[in-house]
């Protein structure tokens, strides 16, 4: 479904993001992880295509269902964001406009890329907010953002992603502003969405517990490079380079158990 072939990102002529490389199926979960500045979030930004200004792809090829995606119109992307890929952000809150009411936002979002009347538009985001395990799926709709928790919004968000069953979901940190026990509640129920629709996850973190519990694959990244890649047993248990070693020490232990 997505091939990244050889991938250079580029700001302002300068590459960030060197020769990356990574083939994902349907239903696959792969994970990013590295410290702040390897470049993680510029692989995802650039699948969507929404690198930030300055920044570009300067080499190698996107491919999706074996079409580049360099080669889109601004009106195919528009076809094809929210509905075939969808992004969750690191702080959904943060994207929701805060003097508007959550049902305004979903019914917005949605009529903007389906042609439904507002009350089924309603009833849609709803029932996805059910999904998620809001309660009260009318009442949540009528709540302004600051009524709800970091984790409610972000379930928002993901319930908002997960609308139009995106064959690929760019998930960017999407837990790390949250407390653990929330956590642990947004990432089982993105696994329960994926095996309810079969999406695909790229998912950047920094945390390798949450990337060992999620990921089928694991790509690590340093300075703009691959410095590891491949299945999470060889990541985390086999032969792997120096520096995912030391990602590897840094994860608390209980006991003297690393649970990773």
């Amino acid at each position: 479904m997505l091939d990244i072939q050889h991938m250079t990102v580029s700001y302002a002529g300068r590459p960030t993001v060197k020769d990356f490389r990574l083939s994902l199926g349907d239903g696959g979960i792969c994970a990013l992880v590295g410290e702040s500045g390897s470049g993680k979030t510029s692989v995802i930004r650039a699948v969507l295509g929404l690198l930030p200004s300055g920044g570009r792809v300067t080499e190698g090829d996107i491919l999706f269902d074996g079409q580049s995606l360099l080669s889109y119109t601004p009106a195919q992307w528009r076809s094809l964001r929210g509905t075939e890929i969808s992004m969750i952000f690191q702080d959904c809150g943060a994207m929701l406009n805060p003097t508007r009411k959550i049902g305004e936002l979903f019914v917005e979002y949605i009529r903007t890329h389906q042609d439904v009347s507002r009350k089924t538009a309603w009833d849609m985001g709803a029932e996805m907010l059910g999904r998620m395990r809001l309660p009260g799926g009318d009442d949540m709709m009528n709540s302004y953002p600051f009524q709800l928790s970091g984790g409610m919004r972000q379930r928002v968000g993901i319930a908002m992603a997960m609308t139009f069953r995106p064959r690929l979901l760019l998930a960017d940190e999407p837990t790390s502003a949250l407390d653990v026990t929330t956590q642990a509640q947004i990432v089982r129920q993105m696994m329960e969405l994926r095996d309810e629709y079969g999406a695909a996850i790229i998912l950047v973190t920094h945390n390798l517990g949450v990337a060992a519990y999620m990921a089928e694959e694991i790509v690590v990244m340093k300075n703009g490079e691959i410095m590891d890649q491949g299945e999470r047993d060889y990541i985390l248990h086999g032969a792997h380079s120096d520096y995912t070693q030391k990602l590897l020490d840094a994860v608390p232990s209980l006991g003297g158990v690393r649970y990773v």
